[in-house]
């Protein structure tokens, strides 16, 4: 019965375009794994967010004593999950130079491991085959793109704020932003395989995405990181950041498979399976 009723639905949707474009999207994210390649995109970037704190925490003393808590209130932390934070981030330059070159190549390599995920995860969605590992600076040039992308996220919700149109035009940047970032960084880790023209849908969807998960997260993610610091302390916040980086992740997938499917449906090959290379996980 169930299945019956199912094949109804599955008819009835293929009688118009939008249901045409949502089972394909059902079908292309399931062949995905949408969760378990989600999971791995936001574990890699956990892995690789870790270092960068502990480098810019190493830092921060010598380069303005008052980041620590900037930081904090940027993120709409209260004074007590601010505190936690603040223990958890190393309290001065003294332990970078303990860690010497061997950290240094420690953070390049967990740094660019989300690099490499992206990578098999946007070959995944536009069935590409591999490269040879002498194209590895992508993997560098990738994250760099994302750093500046960050940065200039950051940079406009900082100088961009007010009242009356001005977050509006914040929101609009932030579109423009995210989807710049992703549609670059996507680009390079392939290894120009995919035209830009073919990645830019995808990448809007994932700027208008991310621009809107940025406006709950203000909202949600502040009270969520408070309550978890006071139960479980810096272990609580980790979990539950995690959880965000999954949900975005989440996000980033489906937007770059709907780009792809909105590409093949331009050029009249959406109902059609392909037959491209399948990276491994």
């Amino acid at each position: 019965m169930a299945g019956w009723t199912m094949h109804r639905l599955v008819r009835a949707g293929a009688r118009s375009d939008p249901g045409r474009f949502m089972l394909r999207l059902a079908r292309d994210l399931g062949d995905l794994g949408l969760i378990d390649r989600g999971m791995t995109l936001a574990a890699h970037v956990f892995t690789s967010i870790i270092p960068i704190l502990i480098v810019a925490g190493a830092l921060r003393a010598s380069l303005d004593a008052r980041s620590g808590p900037i930081f904090a209130e940027h993120l709409g932390l209260d004074a007590a999950t601010a505190e936690i934070l603040e223990k958890s981030l190393p309290g001065g330059a003294q332990e970078l130079r303990a860690t010497g070159v061997i950290g240094l190549v420690v953070l390049v390599i967990a740094a660019t491991s989300f690099a490499r995920a992206l990578e098999r995860s946007i070959r995944m969605i536009w069935r590409t085959s591999t490269v040879s590992v002498k194209f590895a600076w992508r993997w560098l040039a990738a994250l760099i793109a994302v750093v500046v992308g960050l940065a200039l996220v950051v940079a406009t919700r900082i100088v961009v704020h007010g009242e009356g149109l001005i977050p509006v035009a914040e929101f609009l940047a932030e579109v423009v932003l995210w989807g710049a970032l992703w549609w670059i960084a996507s680009w390079i880790v392939i290894n120009r395989g995919v035209s830009l023209r073919e990645l830019l849908p995808g990448a809007v969807l994932a700027g208008i995405g991310f621009a809107v998960a940025g406006l709950f997260a203000r909202v949600l993610l502040p009270p969520l990181l408070a309550d978890s610091a006071a139960r479980f302390g810096v272990l609580g916040m980790a979990f539950t950041y995690i959880g965000w980086l999954l949900v975005l992740s989440c996000l980033l997938l489906v937007a770059s498979t709907a780009g792809r499917i909105v590409h093949l449906t331009r050029t009249g090959r959406a109902w059609r399976r392909s037959v491209g290379a399948r990276p491994s996980a």
